[in-house]
C-alpha cells in the first residue's frame, strides 16, 4: 500500500512527503459491484500498465479505498491481500488515475529535468507518485507483502511504467531518480516501514545487480 502524509493544506496537487501507514483491509461486499462495472478509460490505462509489469491481468479501480486513514494522512492506493493470497485487483485514488492518464497524453510535461520553478516541482512529484503507486501495487499483486521491499521494487520499476505510458527510457530513468532523491530519501525518517537499507545499488533488493544505473 502506498502512503504519504499531508503535512499542510492540500491545494490542488500539493502533496508533501511524510509518515503514514495503514494495514491491508479485508475484502468487502461492495468490491464485487465495483469490479463488475466496466472500467473507465483511466482505469484501463492503469490496468494495462499493471498487466505489462506483472504479466498477469489485475483489475484496477479508481475511487474510495475503503480503509480508515489516520488524521492528516493520504493513502494513494491499496491492494487487497486476504489470507489465501492477493485478490487480483487494487484500488487507486482518483487523483492517481488522473495523473496516469495525463502523463500518457503528454509524458514530457512531467520530465523533472525541464522543471525550473516550484509549481512544476509539485506537479512532477505528484506524477512520480502516481507512477510509483501503480508500480508498488503491482508488486503486491505478485504476492509481495513487505512494504519496504515492495516500495523498493516499485521505485526501480518507475522507468518501466513511464515507458509503458509513452515516455522515453531516459525520461523514465530521470523520473525514477527524482523519486529516489525527493521522495524515497525521506522514507527513513517519515515512513520507515517503506524504507530499507537494502534498497540501494548492489543491495539485497536491487532488481538489476549487474547494472549500476540506480534506481533504474
Amino acid at each position: 500500500m502506498r502512503a504519504r502524509l499531508l503535512l499542510g493544506v492540500l491545494c490542488g496537487a500539493c502533496l508533501f512527503a511524510g509518515a503514514a501507514h495503514a494495514t491491508a483491509r479485508p475484502l468487502r461486499p461492495s468490491d464485487a459491484a465495483l469490479l463488475k462495472r466496466a472500467p473507465t478509460k483511466e482505469e484501463i490505462i492503469a490496468q494495462n500498465v499493471a498487466a505489462r509489469l506483472t504479466h498477469l491481468h489485475p483489475e484496477v479501480r479508481c475511487g474510495a479505498l475503503g480503509i480508515s486513514v489516520p488524521a492528516g494522512a493520504l493513502v494513494t492506493g491499496i491492494t487487497l491481500i486476504p489470507p489465501h493470497g492477493p485478490a487480483g485487483y487494487f484500488l487507486l485514488l482518483p487523483e492517481m488515475c488522473n495523473y496516469l492518464a495525463w502523463f500518457r497524453s503528454d509524458p514530457t510535461r512531467y520530465d523533472p529535468s525541464l522543471c525550473n520553478d516550484s509549481s512544476c516541482l509539485v506537479t512532477d512529484e505528484t506524477a512520480a507518485l502516481a507512477l510509483a503507486t501503480v508500480s508498488h501495487e503491482s508488486y503486491h499483486v505478485l504476492g509481495y507483502r513487505d512494504e519496504g521491499r515492495v516500495e523498493c521494487y516499485g521505485m526501480q520499476s518507475i522507468w518501466f511504467v513511464a515507458k509503458s505510458l509513452g515516455a522515453s527510457v531516459a525520461e523514465g530513468q530521470r523520473i525514477a531518480q527524482f523519486y529516489w532523491t525527493h521522495i524515497y530519501a525521506e522514507r527513513r525518517e517519515s515512513t520507515p516501514t517503506y524504507w530499507s537499507s537494502e534498497c540501494r545499488d548492489g543491495g539485497k533488493y536491487d532488481l538489476r545487480p549487474s547494472s549500476h544505473a540506480w534506481p533504474s
